[in-house]
C-alpha cells in the first residue's frame, strides 16, 4: 500500500480538499462507523508548521486544521494529508 500512500501525498490539493474530506469522516462517525477521528499524517516535506503539529493528536472532523495550513508556503503541493483514526486500530 505504499503506493497509494505516496500518491495521496503527491496529489495536488483542491481549494475544497479539507472541507470534502473532513465532511465524508464526520459523515461515517455520525452514521456510527469505526471512525472515531482523524489525524495528520505529514512527511519529511511537509513545512515546519505542519511537522510542529503534535504528532499522532487525534482530532474530531470539526476540529481538524484545515489543509493545507494557512502559513503552508507549499499551497496546492502540500504534502499532508488527513488518515481516519479507527475504533479498532
Amino acid at each position: 500500500m505504499y503506493w497509494l500512500s505516496d500518491f495521496l501525498h503527491r496529489r495536488k490539493k483542491a481549494p475544497d480538499y479539507a472541507e470534502k474530506t473532513l465532511a465524508a469522516y464526520r459523515l461515517g462517525m455520525k452514521a456510527g462507523g469505526s471512525i472515531r477521528g482523524v489525524r495528520i499524517e505529514t512527511t519529511p516535506q511537509s513545512c515546519a508548521a505542519a511537522r510542529a503539529l503534535p504528532a499522532g493528536k487525534v482530532y474530531h472532523p470539526d476540529e481538524a486544521p484545515r489543509l493545507p495550513l494557512p502559513e503552508c508556503p507549499l499551497g496546492e503541493d502540500c504534502p499532508c494529508v488527513y488518515r481516519p483514526v479507527m475504533t479498532y486500530g
